[in-house]
């Protein structure tokens, strides 16, 4: 079984997705960046473009953002929130 970690993403009114993933992939002001379990904590700003991951069934799942928004990585701990 691959290592997990827990993802929220959020938007202001709604949950997009909570849940369990096995890697994802998020557009940030530095490039695209690839976040497996056991990352180191970061925060970085996002920006409009395509957030895409496994979850914790190997299924692969993409969500395109027209905001703008913030990533955290914490103790396998995703949040992203979007503007």
């Amino acid at each position: 079984m691959a290592n997990i970690f827990q993802v929220g993403i959020y938007s202001s009114d709604k949950t997009i997705y909570a849940g369990e993933a096995v890697s994802l992939i998020a557009p940030s002001e530095a490039g695209y960046l690839g976040i497996l379990a056991s990352h180191a904590p970061l925060v970085a700003k996002l920006i409009p473009g395509v957030i895409t991951f496994k979850d914790s069934t190997g299924q692969a799942r993409s969500i395109e953002t027209k905001q703008a928004g913030y990533l955290e990585i914490l103790r396998n701990n995703v949040t992203i929130l979007l503007d």
